[in-house]
């Protein structure tokens, strides 16, 4: 990762933030300036992923993770968007085409989220709340420079919430030693081949995996999200031999989740992707539009991969919560046999898979009255 140029918005010139990325960045041509200015500029999405913008976000930082349709079943996660864009360069990244802004983009005033936290804990009593910082950037791709992680893990600690940092980087060496393991740092896996061909400056998924081994050494519990899975010749092979990478990384004991979702893209977004990327064969695939109007593949191909995935790492591991991110119920019940009956249901499998797994957490027993509707998986 390479900068060339730091912005900073002059109302933050002061904040902690703004002086600890320039005295740690020093050498690198910064100037101050405004949102209306820096707009103005046109960065390109190659120029965006080598220039900082220091600003301040205007509005809640915490928000319901943004599920895009009834029909496809959503867990209730909750975002963090603690900072905006990413320096790697994934050829199916939906921000591409989703900010406006292509800086990558630190938030000075993460001061008040504490306080974010504390009002959603009291408006959503008894609920094993999820937090996550990976929803517009690599939650772990800029820490080392922030230090944002370290001050979110301590508000984290004395509160009930499961905080998850998501990446696909090996930045692990950094972070705290913790001993309440309510933090999961989970990683996007994909085989080899696609990591090369298709998650361009991202970490190879072996030192992922290393990543994984150490960051559960330090305390932290571990997830994994196959997402998105694509369909190319010869996948079956691929991601089995993935599923063994996993297993002989990590124990099952220390991993809180796997979530599977296969490639979906909102139409406007595929010019963008093969403008960008014309070598890539992602967009070459026979595609449907869902009920929430992003393209998919067809649902028989899509259940066909996530049965082999699923089968793979029931295998061996019987115990963790495995879950689709974003699909009907209709999948659920042809790939695992069961469907959560609605979002508060997948929500409500979260808590009594934590419950019964990790005591250690001391979460309250979950009740189904506390989210609005409840299933059991066989």
């Amino acid at each position: 990762m390479k900068i060339d140029k730091i912005y900073v918005d002059s109302d933050v010139r002061e904040t902690p933030l703004a002086t600890r990325v320039l005295n740690k960045l020093r050498g690198i041509p910064f100037e101050f300036t405004d949102e209306t200015a820096l707009a103005a500029r046109a960065l390109s999405p190659a120029e965006g992923k080598r220039s900082l913008w220091i600003t301040r976000f205007k509005g809640p930082f915490l928000k319901p993770c943004p599920g895009t349709d009834a029909s496809y079943l959503c867990c209730n996660y909750w975002v963090l968007n603690i900072q905006a864009n990413c320096p790697w360069d994934c050829t199916y990244c939906i921000l591409q085409g989703y900010l406006n802004q292509t800086a990558l983009t630190l938030y000075a005033n993460l001061e008040i989220i504490p306080e974010e936290l504390d009002r959603l804990i009291e408006r959503l009593p008894g609920r094993m709340l999820r937090i996550g910082t990976g929803e517009l950037t690599d939650s772990l791709a800029l820490d080392p420079l922030t230090g944002f992680n370290t001050a979110l893990i301590q508000a984290a600690k004395t509160r009930p919430v499961i905080l998850e940092f998501k990446t696909k980087t090996d930045f692990v060496g950094h972070l705290p030693p913790i001993a309440t393991r309510n933090v999961v740092v989970s990683w996007s896996l994909n085989p080899a081949r696609i990591v090369e061909t298709e998650e361009h400056k991202t970490a190879p998924v072996r030192e992922r995996l290393e990543a994984a081994a150490r960051a559960a050494a330090k305390g932290y519990r571990l997830g994994f999200h196959f997402d998105p899975l694509l369909d190319f010749p010869g996948w079956e092979e691929e991601y089995a031999g993935l599923i063994r990478e996993l297993f002989s990384a990590v124990n099952e004991e220390d991993v809180a989740w796997i979530s599977l979702g296969s490639l979906r893209f909102p139409p406007p977004l595929k010019p963008v992707i093969e403008r960008r990327f014309p070598r890539t064969r992602i967009t070459s695939a026979e595609m449907v539009r869902g009920t929430d109007g992003k393209l998919r593949y067809f649902r028989p191909v899509r259940t066909a991969i996530y049965r082999g995935i699923y089968s793979g790492l029931r295998s061996r591991w019987k115990e963790v919560l495995i879950y689709f991110c974003m699909e009907n119920k209709t999948v659920w019940k042809e790939v695992m046999g069961f469907s959560p009956p609605s979002n508060e249901g997948l929500d409500y499998l979260f808590h009594e898979n934590f419950f019964r797994r990790f005591p250690d957490l001391g979460l309250r027993e979950p009740h189904p009255g506390d989210y609005l509707g409840s299933c059991v998986a066989p």
